[in-house]
Formats: structure tokens, C-alpha cells, sequence
């Protein structure tokens, strides 16, 4: 398998490891009871990609980013499934395949700005610092839940995450305070669409106490690395989960890195045509190979300065 690389790093170079996939595991999907498949081991492998990118202080000074003007189409293939891409190149929306439009559960995908609340919430506990770690690197349901526990009563919780949402310049999205399917958790169920994904990617690092969590992304653990884990010096989340019809819906966002040292939003979904999440995890690969030289080339956001 080809491993797509980018000569940019983030803020300083840093050892660039072979991101691989190992196995069509299925993980945990992003419920609240058990569902036969064994959580995450504590000593899951992850993949260290460089330092993460710096922020502007303790508090964000910079208006959030306003919506992206339309910068055009990206060709992705979809002979394997149905794709959705959402890019930010120089501050416009680039997208492409039949998902671009796509606002559904954000699944783990959520635990982004979720580990960002619980962390400014308790400032410097060492508990919820190794639950956010164990929630993104591996996506362990068990520490995400005490994470949201943590911000109070569901309510409170809610109003905390979409708090950083706002703050990353996502302004649309409406966090759950109530379960929309009783099986899964309330912040997975967030309806999160690829193009703010993409927003709040441009502006996550500038969010107040967002640096962990951006560091934490770049080691995400290797059964996870497919789709964006296949760019050296990618950070991302991903997330995945059934339909009402049981197809599921696999999806990521994050940071990868361009040929200008910039690195650029990217939100991304698949589905495929048999519903399962193996399948959809190889499609998530194609569209990957098939992004490389537009990414490469794309303008992103810094990784240094001012906020």
C-alpha cells in the first residue's frame, strides 16, 4: 500500500513514520453499551507524526473564519462507493463526489471539539488529559463518555462543546444535549457536515487549549491511519457508524500538509456499496490517492503566528 507523502511538515520537521493499515478491525463504533467488540488496549500502537502546530496564546485573539467562498471541484473516484471531499485551498471551498454535500452524525469525529471542552473545563488534570488521549489516539468510547460527564449535566455539556465549535468558526452546528438513538452517545450523534468539519479544521488551532488535541491527532492509532492517516503528517479524527438501514457511514477531518508548508482543511466520507466498514475504509483509501497532488498543491492555513 502507498503511503502519500508531503515534503511540508507542521511547525518544525520532525521523524515522518509509514502510516499502515492493519486489518479491517471494525473498532469501536461510537456507542454507549458494549457491543461484543473488545475496546482499545491502553498499549495500542499509534504513529507520531511531528510536532503539533503552535497556537497564538492561551486565548484565541482572531475572529473566527468566515464562510468559504467556492474555489471549484476536486475529482474523486466513486466506481467503489459513494465519496464526499470537502477542501479549503486559499480560504475557498474546493469539494467533490456525490457525499460533498453530506450532513450526517458526526460519530468520533466529534470527540475533537468534545476533548477540547473537557481540557479547558479541568485545566492541568492529569485524568482528563489521558482520557483525551485515549479518545482521539484510539477513539475509546469509555474515556469519551468521561469526557463529556465531566461538563456537567447533558445541557451544560452540550453548550461546552458547541462553544468550541464557535470558537473554531463553526457557526451552523447544533451539539445534542438529548440522544437521537438511544444505542449511541448523544455528542456522536451531532449533525456535522463536511464543509463545517472543514471550517473548524482551518481554525482549530487557534482555539484555547486546542494544542494537546492537535498533537494527539498525529497519533492516532495504526488500525485507525487509513483515508487522511495515509498523509505523512496528517492530523485528523475519524468516525464511523450505521445507518438507520445498517449501511455505515465512515468519515474523517483534519490538517494535511501542502507542498508551502501550509496545511490544509479536509473533511471526508464514505460509504460502500456492500455497507460494510472494512469496505468503506478501502474506499476512504482511493480517495486519499486521489487527493494527493491536489493537497500538495492547495494552500492551507499556518501552523505558527499570530491568531
Amino acid at each position: 500500500m502507498s503511503t502519500l507523502r508531503s515534503r511540508a511538515g507542521w511547525a518544525a520537521s520532525g521523524l515522518m513514520a509509514t502510516l499502515l493499515l492493519s486489518g479491517c478491525v471494525i473498532g469501536e463504533v461510537d456507542r454507549d453499551e458494549p457491543t461484543g467488540t473488545p475496546a482499545p488496549s491502553s498499549d495500542t500502537a499509534v504513529v507520531t507524526t511531528g510536532p503539533a502546530p503552535t497556537t497564538g496564546g492561551a486565548t484565541s485573539t482572531a475572529p473566527p473564519p468566515g464562510p468559504p467562498g467556492d474555489g471549484g471541484t476536486v475529482e474523486v473516484p466513486e466506481s467503489d462507493g459513494s465519496v464526499g471531499v470537502v477542501l479549503l485551498d486559499d480560504g475557498e471551498r474546493r469539494s467533490g463526489g456525490s457525499l460533498a454535500g453530506l450532513a450526517d452524525a458526526a460519530w468520533s469525529t466529534s470527540k475533537v471539539p468534545l476533548a477540547v471542552a473537557a481540557l479547558n473545563n479541568a485545566p492541568g488534570d492529569q485524568e482528563i488529559t489521558a482520557q483525551m488521549r485515549q479518545a482521539i489516539t484510539v477513539s475509546d468510547n469509555a474515556a469519551a463518555d468521561a469526557l463529556w460527564a465531566s461538563l456537567g449535566d447533558p445541557a451544560d455539556a452540550a453548550a461546552a462543546v458547541q462553544d468550541v465549535l464557535r470558537e473554531g468558526g463553526d457557526t451552523s452546528t447544533t451539539v445534542p444535549a438529548e440522544k437521537r438513538r438511544a444505542e449511541f452517545s448523544t455528542f456522536g450523534q451531532t449533525t456535522w457536515s463536511l464543509d463545517d468539519q472543514a471550517v473548524f479544521a482551518s481554525g482549530l488551532r487557534c482555539v484555547t487549549g486546542s494544542a494537546p488535541v492537535l498533537e494527539a491527532m498525529g497519533q492516532v492509532g495504526v488500525d485507525q491511519s487509513y483515508g487522511l492517516g495515509q498523509f505523512d503528517g496528517a492530523r485528523f479524527k475519524g468516525g464511523w457508524g450505521p445507518g438507520e438501514d445498517g449501511t455505515y457511514l465512515v468519515r474523517q477531518f483534519g490538517l494535511v500538509p501542502a507542498d508551502d508548508g501550509t496545511v490544509v482543511p479536509v473533511a471526508v466520507a464514505a460509504t460502500a456499496p456492500d455497507g460494510s466498514y472494512a469496505s468503506a475504509q478501502a474506499v476512504l483509501n482511493q480517495v486519499a490517492e486521489a487527493l494527493r497532488d491536489t493537497v500538495r498543491g492547495a494552500h492551507g492555513v499556518a501552523t505558527d503566528g499570530d491568531c
